[in-house]
């Protein structure tokens, strides 16, 4: 869109603006990201009286979609924790996502087999995760939430009464929150983890 003679930062303000009021009309679909991109060129062509070019937004959809043609990237040192965790720890996986999107991540990365319970939850938040604490018969003060975002694994999981690492790690404005209270542990890499537990 920069070469369209838009402002870069701009264009990303208003996709992340468009993007965030889909999920909370779609939730975590899959198509809704393409459609997110396509809205933002849609907005700025009517905002700038120009003409909406087909070809263009379809372009522009296809960028969104090349998401989901990618095999996702681990973070470092993440099956080294994982084999260290898995020894000692009943692991559970709640991910967030379109289902279909998710378990094809899980699948191509490998992770599956670390962990005793794959969830892929509509939205991360305190009632979905009690329900994985009751399906487990969870003792809240012996379980560990890690994650890289405060709003849907931090502070759901303080809200809980459970023990909380956050590695923070690409979120977005989407995720943007701050932490109900200081009771977590912050760390800078995932490794630094195994120190802990």
């Amino acid at each position: 869109m920069q070469t369209m003679g838009f402002c870069g930062e701009t264009a990303l303000n208003k996709l992340d603006e468009i993007d965030i009021s889909y999920i909370e009309k779609f939730g975590f679909i899959k198509e809704r990201y393409p459609l997110s991109m396509g809205k933002t060129y849609e907005f700025f062509c009517n905002k700038n009286n120009e003409k909406i070019d087909t070809d263009t937004k379809n372009q522009i959809e296809d960028i969104g979609w090349q998401v989901f043609r990618e095999v996702p990237e681990l973070v470092e040192d993440a099956f080294f924790v994982l084999q260290e965790l898995c020894k000692k720890y009943f692991l559970i996986l709640a991910t967030l996502g379109d289902p279909r999107v998710q378990d094809e991540k899980i699948k191509l990365t490998g992770l599956e087999k670390y962990f005793s319970d794959v969830n892929i939850l509509k939205f991360k938040n305190v009632e979905e995760y009690q329900a994985i604490i009751t399906k487990h018969h969870l003792a809240k003060k012996e379980t560990w939430l890690i994650g890289n975002s405060v709003r849907s694994d931090l502070n759901p999981g303080l809200k809980l009464g459970l023990n909380c690492i956050l590695i923070p790690y690409l979120s977005w404005k989407f995720e943007d929150e701050k932490p109900i209270s200081d009771n977590y542990l912050k760390l800078s890499v995932l490794k630094d983890v195994l120190s802990y537990l």
